[in-house]
């Protein structure tokens, strides 16, 4: 997939199909919204899909997509999550691309943002912020411990 964005927050199943549509020529019945156990076996294979969370996870909604979703939006990953950030008042985290799991990008809903470290003992699938690795502007309450030296660049 080249998509996997992960919200804080519910992004309205059709204000996201109107968003996608409107602004990336996604057709609605395109947009998948909804757990991927209750998708039908015969059911094409989706542009995007966003599925909620299994409980009260952090960050729980996720935005996956590949190839096609690239094609429309014109973006990549992060900006994609900026645009939507923005969209819908919600924050998202992105892979960081480095080699540390709990390390991520997150993207506040100003559209601003930068590394934080996520709690490596949070059960699986569960994004909880501990704290920032950089400022991030729009998150002024989110402490910031930058990484040893060490690990700056990892």
């Amino acid at each position: 997939m080249r998509y996997r964005l992960h919200f804080d927050a519910e992004l309205p199943a059709e204000a996201f199909r109107l968003f996608l549509l409107t602004e990336c020529g996604v057709a609605p019945e395109s947009v998948y919204v909804g757990r991927i156990e209750d998708r039908a076996v015969d059911d094409p294979r989706p542009v995007a899909m966003l599925t909620p969370p299994d409980g009260d996870e952090g960050f729980g909604w996720v935005l996956t997509g590949d190839t096609a979703l690239a094609a429309a939006t014109g973006h990549g990953e992060r900006d994609l999550a900026v645009t939507l950030a923005r969209a819908f008042g919600v924050r998202a985290l992105v892979d960081d691309g480095g080699i540390h799991p709990d390390r991520w990008v997150l993207v506040s809903a100003d559209g601003s943002s930068g590394r934080v470290l996520t709690d490596p003992d949070a059960a699986d699938g569960d994004l909880r912020i501990v704290h920032a690795l950089e400022p991030v502007s729009g998150e002024p309450q989110l402490a910031v411990v930058p990484p040893p030296d060490w690990a700056r660049d990892c």
